[in-house]
């Protein structure tokens, strides 16, 4: 696909989001998404997101105007936006930072888990790859347990 682009943001949640608000953030998001032909993969943990999203520039754009506009979530830093030679993510994904707390997010785990084999050759190819995963491993040592 032609003139493909990249956008990467990290934002801190507004207030404290429930599962079912949770899930219908990810299945809306997923909807529009796909409707504008945008992919990626979303970050949830420790009051934050992280998401990478990919497609033409215009339909990325749109995307991140909406989301600037949502009320789950304030102070959006774009970490990176750029062209990109291909695609990282066919479908949507989402990752959680702490064990998902329903079905649709524990499926959605699941995706993610089966999406994430990238490597260092590929962030090096990848500012936006670069970021999710220093996002990704930085908020998985987060979660684990301290030794005493």
């Amino acid at each position: 696909m032609a003139d493909l682009f990249a956008l990467t943001y990290v934002s801190e949640t507004a207030r404290d989001l429930r599962p079912d608000e949770i899930d219908a953030l990810l299945l809306d998001a997923r909807a529009f998404n796909a409707s504008v032909g945008v992919t990626g993969a979303l970050f949830h943990g420790d009051d934050r997101f992280f998401q990478l999203i990919e497609g033409r520039q215009d339909d990325v754009l749109q995307v991140l105007e909406r989301i600037r506009r949502a009320r789950a979530h304030h102070r959006i830093e774009v970490l990176s936006q750029g062209p990109v030679a291909a695609r990282f993510f066919a479908t949507w994904h989402m990752g959680f930072v702490r064990p998902p707390a329903t079905a649709v997010q524990a499926l959605a785990q699941l995706e993610w888990e089966d999406a994430i084999p990238y490597t260092r050759q590929d962030a090096e190819a990848s500012p936006g790859i670069s970021q999710l995963l220093y996002h990704w491993n930085r908020w998985a040592a987060d979660m684990l347990p301290v030794a005493t």
